[in-house]
């Protein structure tokens, strides 16, 4: 069940919020108060707040910064005025390289830049020197953005710091509230989820909204000035299936992400069951892929009913005849369809998914340009495996013992070029702190070192 929302909108969150700081008994009608707000969803909030307290308000820009593929989840955080990164154990858990960080970061610093000048028409923040600030924002999270705001804010001096909203998760609050000289919520439901959830309307708020709500400038202009979709989007696709023999037709479903330009090849990413495209691992890795510059297709490769049985006898998993047709029906309908870098296809296989992806690459050497896996049973491929010319890159976790000793006896069989890279202290699925980190960028190197060959 979903929870029951908290507030209507961000307006009415915004005035539970005030009721809040005014409880304090030391913050309303205060000279020297000032409110900030985190556009764009806490400008509403802020809003609010500001006209209770009898404050003036604007804006302070600080922006999340997102998993490649996991864009709701935050690696780190920047606000303008601060060029250090406020880093989240995400970073470390998942073990982000530089190269992968850097690119994001360059991204939203732009977008800082942007929307500062556009909110404040270039003017910098207002003086903070000894004043008392209240950050506000449509709720915490991880709190990484509000920490990184709350950083920004330090510099100018301020004689007092406290961030202030509508909804927060219980267990990001002390890392929060360390950096502050106060935090007030108005509530801390558990389990939290996500910040949407408590609101009935959490539509997004645009550059027009933002400006209305400072007094300071036309929504066209504003619509006019904001930056255009990420080119890194997937959407939802449909592949037409049928079943041998049995005439039952059904569709696989999938999401297809495009890079920024135009792609080296297309990576389509498949598994046999027991998880789901929508894995954080699988949308890591196609994230990823995208960011070294492949278009990707995540697929899965089980109908619903049958998905549904396997949830609960594990068997359709390891039916690899049936997860190769469906793999290899995926492939065709890429090709077919002249998907963006179709013309060169990789499969990118996990558990018995690489036992399909491997069978796909013996039938269909013509569109097949490689194979990886990750935590693959590349054992279960059986007769495929001599047919297989493409290229094929096995990675897995070391303490995955009975899946490397697979791998080991499975290798051999393979004519064609073959790399086994192992991930020191990595399990099956890669849930380790800096293990799927690895795995994405062993497979974007072997994709370049790909590319000279094809």
């Amino acid at each position: 069940m979903p929870p029951t929302p908290l507030y209507a909108n961000r307006a009415e969150a915004g005035k539970a919020v005030a009721t809040a700081l005014e409880a304090l008994g030391d913050v309303a009608g205060r000279r020297d108060l000032v409110v900030l707000g985190l556009p764009r969803g806490g400008i509403p909030v802020a809003r609010a707040v500001a006209d209770a307290l009898g404050a003036p308000l604007d804006a302070i820009v600080a922006r999340k910064l997102g998993v490649p593929g996991l864009s709701e989840v935050a690696f780190g955080a920047i606000a303008e005025g601060r060029r250090k990164v406020v880093e989240d154990s995400v970073w470390w858990y998942l073990g982000l390289p530089r190269r992968v960080v850097a690119p994001i970061v360059d991204r939203e610093r732009t977008e800082v830049r942007r929307r500062a000048c556009l909110y404040r028409a270039g003017a910098p923040l207002p003086a903070l020197r000894g004043r008392t600030v209240v950050l506000v924002d449509d709720g915490l999270a991880s709190g990484t953005t509000l920490r990184a705001a709350a950083l920004a804010v330090r510099r100018h001096r301020p004689a007092r710091v406290i961030a202030a909203v509508p909804v927060a998760s219980a267990m990001h609050c002390d890392d929060v509230r360390a950096i502050l000289d106060q935090l007030v919520t108005a509530a801390t439901p558990e389990p939290f989820e996500t910040v949407s959830a408590w609101y009935d309307d959490f539509g997004p708020v645009s550059d027009g909204e933002v400006l209305r709500l400072l007094g300071r400038a036309s929504g066209a202009h504003a619509v006019a000035s904001e930056a255009g979709p990420d080119a890194t989007d997937e959407h939802e696709i449909a592949i037409p299936v049928g079943q041998d023999g049995v005439g039952e037709h059904g569709r696989l479903i999938g999401d297809l992400g495009l890079p920024n330009g135009i792609p080296a090849g297309l990576v389509i990413l498949a598994h046999g069951g027991g998880s789901s495209r929508n894995s954080y691992r699988n949308r890591y890795l196609a994230g990823r892929l995208r960011q070294g510059g492949w278009a990707t297709m995540r697929v899965d490769l089980l109908l619903e009913h049958e998905q549904a049985d396997d949830d609960v006898t594990g068997n359709a998993r390891f039916d690899i005849p049936l997860i190769a047709r469906r793999l290899q029906c995926a492939t065709e309908w890429a090709a077919h369809t002249r998907s963006p870098g179709s013309e060169r296809i990789v499969l990118f296989g996990a558990s018995t998914g690489a036992a399909a992806a491997l069978v796909v690459a013996a039938r269909r050497p013509d569109l097949v340009r490689g194979v990886a896996s990750r935590g693959g049973r590349v054992d279960l491929a059986g007769p495929s495996l001599p047919e297989v010319r493409a290229p094929v890159l096995m990675i897995v976790g070391g303490a995955d013992l009975g899946t490397l000793e697979g791998t080991r006896v499975a290798a051999p069989r393979l004519p064609g070029r073959t790399r086994l890279a192992v991930i020191r202290r990595a399990g099956h699925t890669f849930e380790e702190p800096g293990a799927l980190g690895a795995v994405g960028e062993h497979v974007v190197h072997w994709l370049g070192r790909l590319g000279r060959y094809h």
